[in-house]
Formats: C-alpha cells, structure tokens, sequence
C-alpha cells in the first residue's frame, strides 16, 4: 500500500471508576466467582415447570373424581388429606429441605470458568498481559496456537474489510471500542494492523476460552486438569434441572436419596391409579397440594436468594472435589 502517518488511540471498553485503580485491581486483586444468571434460572424454572407438569396430570384426575364424594366421613378424609400433604410433603419436604436445596445447587452449578470469566468481566491491557502470561506458563504451545490463529483470522478479516471499504473505527465503536485513524493516505496492510490490534478487547476472550480446549485436542488435558483442578461442566449447566434435583453430582447419599423418592413417587402414582374415585381423587388432591405448595417454595427461595445476591444457608450436597465446592462457600 501507500505511505502515510496514522494515529490509533488506545482501545479500551468503558469502566466505572478511574482507569488507573481499575487496572491495579484488575493485575492483583483476585476477582470473585462469578455466576451465569441464565444457567441458575434455568435450573430453578426447570425444576418448577417439572413439578408444574405433575400437578397438571393429575388435576382433571381430581376435578372429576371429587364429584363421586357422597359421605361427610370422605370429606373429612379429604381436608385430612390436604393437611397431611401440606405439612409433610409442602413444609417439612420442600420448603425446609427440597426446595432450598435446589436452589442453593443452581447457584453452585452456575459458576463460570475462572480463567474466561475473568476475561469477560474486565479487560484492560494490564489485566490482558498479565493474564496471557498466566495462559503461557499454564498451557504453553496450545496458548501460541490458539493466540496466533485467532490474529491471523483477525488480520485478515480487518485487511477484507478495509480492502472493501467498510468503516471498521465505525463497526468497533458499536461495540464501545474507540479508535481514530489519521491520514488520507494510509496504506491498506497499515490500516488493517492498526485496527487488528485496536479489536484486542474482542479477540482476547475467544482466546482465553478455547486455549482450554486446545490443549484437550494437543494431549495436554490430563497435566492442565491435574494442575489446576476440576473445571465446570457444560453438561451439568445443560442439564441443570437435574442436577439441582441432585440426580448426579451429589454426595453418595443425595444421589442415592434423589432417586429412590423419585421412584418411590413413581410407584405410588402406579399404585393410586388403581384406586376406585373418589379416593383416588382425594390422594391425588393431597399430590397437588404438596407439589404446588413445592414450586411456590422454590420460587419464592429462589426470589429471595436473587434479593440477597447469594445462595440460601443451604447445603448443596456436593461430592468431595466438586468445581463448585469454593464457589459455593463463597455464596
């Protein structure tokens, strides 16, 4: 391309305080865990639309049979019933036990990855530099690999892009990146450069969160998890509803626990459908009752946990060696 003279300001995303302090804090305070939001609210609506689908299969159930009540004795039946399941199914098993319970796991399964979420959260130079260090010495070749492919596909797409006239200072200031570029003749490879590098706060995520993955695909899996520990797993947020259950990734105990209630309730449904109404309605009420008065604890937990910005005083009932463990404490 041409010559000529161009200026490129620092990129830099907007912070809330004074650049100086943010980029000391960022370079030697640790930052705290972090929590995706989505992942936690889908874990508790799972968990409430599961129990939302129980009531909904048995109401017409109850709604027809009730009629078939014909002795005060079985309305009696019916409001011990009701009584019964929301003292020892709604108060004594969910709002003292399942219900915190499930929440406090969706706010322990929804931890991020350290390394990406400290990326994400906050991105100055001094961080980024520091952190890549960290990435270098933790991953080696892997970290080259994936820095210097992502550059290359960086450097090309700007040189495309300028090459055809795109306004690309434009395209970065959506994105709260700032960048100017002075001179009427500025050769194209130049240009390209110069915004590559200004697009660091957008490139340097993607590069933190695959160098992982990298080193997987290279053979170095096994010596990162050793060195560094259990990571989250994307299939415990996949899965979330289950896992707040406590289906998987519990304590023995829990485990073993989630699953027999599940199939006891499974064998009791089986055993209520054999009933002649109207007690079969009359049970099936109580089922209601418990598991409606289940989705509103949980709701409700969940509510107050969001208020508070932190997990209920609940145990999670994780297995020794959980990725969740120190973030669980933290909450």
């Amino acid at each position: 391309g041409g010559g000529g003279r161009f200026s490129l300001r620092g990129a830099r995303l907007p912070r809330r305080s004074s650049e100086e302090d943010q980029g000391q804090q960022a370079s030697s305070a640790p930052l705290a865990p972090s929590r995706s939001t989505a992942v936690q609210a889908w874990g508790v609506l799972g968990v409430s639309a599961y129990l939302s689908y129980g009531v909904k299969k048995v109401v017409p159930i109850v709604v027809n049979g009730v009629g078939a009540i014909d002795a005060a004795w079985q309305w009696g039946f019916l409001a011990a019933t009701l009584v019964f399941f929301a003292y020892v199914e709604g108060y004594k098993g969910f709002t003292k036990g399942f219900a915190p319970r499930v929440v406090s796991r969706a706010w322990a399964v929804s931890k991020r990855a350290e390394d990406a979420e400290r990326t994400w959260r906050y991105y100055n130079v001094r961080a980024a530099a520091k952190l890549a260090k960290e990435l270098f010495k933790k991953y080696g070749v892997a970290y080259l690999f994936t820095s210097i492919s992502l550059s290359l596909v960086s450097f090309t797409l700007m040189y495309t892009l300028v090459s055809r006239g795109v306004d690309v200072p434009a395209l970065l200031a959506a994105v709260g990146i700032k960048c100017s570029v002075a001179g009427k003749k500025v050769g194209t490879a130049a240009l390209a450069y110069a915004l590559h590098k200004a697009a660091s706060p957008v490139r340097f995520p993607p590069t933190v969160a695959l160098t992982p993955a990298v080193a997987r695909w290279m053979g170095k899996g096994d010596e990162e998890a050793a060195a560094s520990g259990p990571k989250p797993s994307i299939w415990h947020k996949i899965f979330a509803p289950a896992f707040c259950i406590g289906y998987f990734h519990g304590t023995r105990k829990r485990v073993i626990s989630s699953w027999c209630v599940t199939t006891i309730i499974f064998a009791v449904v089986v055993g209520v459908k054999r009933l002649p109404n109207p007690y079969r309605a009359i049970i099936d009420a109580g089922v209601i009752v418990g598991l409606a008065w289940g989705v509103v604890s949980i709701l409700i937990i969940y509510a107050r946990s969001l208020q508070a910005g932190k997990a209920p005083s609940f145990d999670p009932s994780l297995p020794e060696g959980s990725p969740y463990a120190a973030a669980a404490e933290a909450a």
